[in-house]
C-alpha cells in the first residue's frame, strides 16, 4: 500500500513537472508558443532538457486562434420578413432586407435553411393556415431561384396561431404577417 502511495506520487510529480498537470498553464513559464514544459527525468534522477513532449501530454491542436476561428462556422442568422396583408407579397422594406438575408445564405457553404410562415388573426384559421404556408413556400421559391439548393430549405407554416404581438381575434397586425427564417 506505502508502495503504490509512492509510486502515484512519483507519477504525479513526474506529471507536473513535464509541464502536463492540469495547472500547467498557469506555471508554464517557457511562453505561449511552448505547450509544454522541457524538463524531463534522466535514470540517474537528474532533471535535463528534453527535446519531446513527453508521451502523455496531449499534442497542440493548433498554433493560433486564428486556425481555430477560421475553423468555425458561421453564426446562425435568425431575420424576419413582413407580408402585405392577406398576401404572400413581401412588403418593400422586406424585399429589400430579404437580399440581404438571401445573399448571407448563398455564402455558406452548407446552409440549413427553415422558414417558417405566419398570418395575423384576421381571418379564418383554415385561411390564414393556407396563407402562412403560401408565404413560406414563395420564400423557399426566392431562395432556390438564386441558387440556394432545395434539399437545405425546410419549410413550417403556423397560421395564427404563433403571434409575435398578441391581438384579439381579427386583428390587422403587420409584425404577426411574417416569415421567420433561421439560417444554421
Amino acid at each position: 500500500m506505502i508502495r503504490a502511495a509512492a509510486t502515484l506520487s512519483s507519477v504525479l510529480l513526474l506529471l507536473g513537472i513535464s509541464g502536463c498537470s492540469v495547472y500547467s498553464g498557469a506555471v508554464n513559464t517557457f511562453g505561449p508558443d511552448k505547450p509544454v514544459s522541457d524538463l524531463a527525468v534522466n535514470t540517474d534522477g537528474e532533471l535535463m532538457l528534453s527535446k519531446e513532449p513527453p508521451p502523455f501530454c496531449p499534442a497542440p491542436v493548433a498554433d493560433s486562434f486564428e486556425e481555430v476561428d477560421q475553423a468555425m462556422p458561421a453564426a446562425p442568422i435568425y431575420k424576419q420578413l413582413y407580408f402585405i396583408f392577406d398576401s404572400d407579397e413581401l412588403t418593400e422594406q422586406s424585399r429589400r432586407d430579404a437580399e440581404a438575408i438571401y445573399q448571407a445564405v448563398l455564402e455558406r457553404d452548407a446552409p440549413e435553411v427553415l422558414v417558417t410562415g405566419h398570418t395575423d388573426t384576421s381571418g379564418s384559421v383554415k385561411l390564414n393556415d393556407a396563407l402562412s404556408k403560401r408565404r413560406a413556400e414563395a420564400v423557399r421559391e426566392d431562395l432556390i431561384e438564386i441558387g440556394v439548393k432545395p434539399d437545405t430549405i425546410r419549410t413550417f407554416h403556423k397560421g395564427e396561431s404563433e403571434p409575435l404581438i398578441d391581438t384579439g381575434d381579427g386583428v390587422k397586425e403587420l409584425r404577426n404577417r411574417r416569415v421567420e427564417i433561421n439560417v444554421r
